[in-house]
């Protein structure tokens, strides 16, 4: 009873964080168009990114490193829709692969691309996934600790 409990509170933080996240992301695009210092620092903080970590030949390997996940949880979600798991489970393998998908969107829609904080939300949607992997980890581990 306990743990069903922990596990519901750990699951709504973990959701509020995420929707926290591109929620602030969105956020900041909207207010580079309104306040100067923000637009100055979003700017500076995009040459910073597109000289390191995000430069264009970095953005495609991390493409392909996404493109192989986004195939190994295909792959898991058929195998979690097949097995006799629970429910939530199949719904956070089916949950990360949207987010996984969403976050390739991200990279290679020049919607995104044309927005001066392009870079802050493929970092978002990084956070995002990196916590609904977590998030489906745990409710794995829970599936089989109570099978």
């Amino acid at each position: 009873m306990k743990n069903k409990i922990l596990v519901k509170i750990f699951y709504i933080l973990t959701l509020i964080i995420q929707v926290g996240i591109i929620s602030a992301t969105f956020i900041i695009e909207y207010l580079t168009n309104k306040k100067a210092g923000i637009m100055h620092h979003v700017y500076y903080r995009r040459y910073q990114f597109e000289n390191s970590i995000f430069s264009q030949s970095n953005i495609n390997n991390q493409k392909i490193i996404l493109m192989i996940l986004i195939a190994i949880f295909f792959i898991l979600m058929i195998i979690a829709l097949k097995g006799k798991g629970n429910r939530f489970f199949k719904f956070q393998s089916v949950l990360t692969l949207l987010i996984s998908l969403m976050l390739y969107i991200v990279m290679s829609s020049s919607y995104f691309v044309n927005m001066l904080a392009y870079h802050y939300f493929i970092l978002a949607f990084v956070l995002v996934l990196i916590i609904q992997i977590v998030v489906l980890l745990v409710s794995w581990i829970l599936d089989k600790k109570f099978k």
